[in-house]
């Protein structure tokens, strides 16, 4: 009998120490919770300022007459207008008379090189 009360003893105890892992599992979880939420919070107001800030220096930049809007600039001149196509082309590539120079097979360097190592 004393083996039975033992192990239930021992079974007992097991049980509490898995609750009270479990407790304390579900309060760590709650209190990271709580910091990513804060962290969160923060990063949403310091985009809100930013936002702000960013539509402020627009505003400024509108009223004091110079903008970063080109959908509404007009050329420097008439002819700039009149030469600008809107697309980019290469300058075309020079043609070579000449060969390019052949390389020599690796074997060949590598026995040069044993040929002229004076050790």
């Amino acid at each position: 009998m004393t083996d039975i009360a033992g192990m239930k003893a021992e079974l007992d105890g097991l049980v509490r120490e898995q609750a009270d892992r479990r407790a304390l599992r579900e309060q760590q979880g709650e209190e990271i919770k709580a910091r990513s939420q804060e962290y969160m919070t923060k990063q949403v107001q310091a985009a809100e300022r930013y936002v702000q800030h960013v539509r402020e220096l627009a505003q400024r930049k509108t009223k004091s007459g110079w903008s970063t809007d080109r959908s509404h600039a007009e050329p420097a001149s008439a002819f700039a207008a009149d030469e600008y196509t809107g697309g980019f082309e290469p300058a075309p590539r020079p043609v070579r008379d000449e060969p390019r120079a052949v390389r020599r097979p690796r074997a060949a360097v590598e026995e040069e090189e044993d040929f002229n190592n004076p050790w």
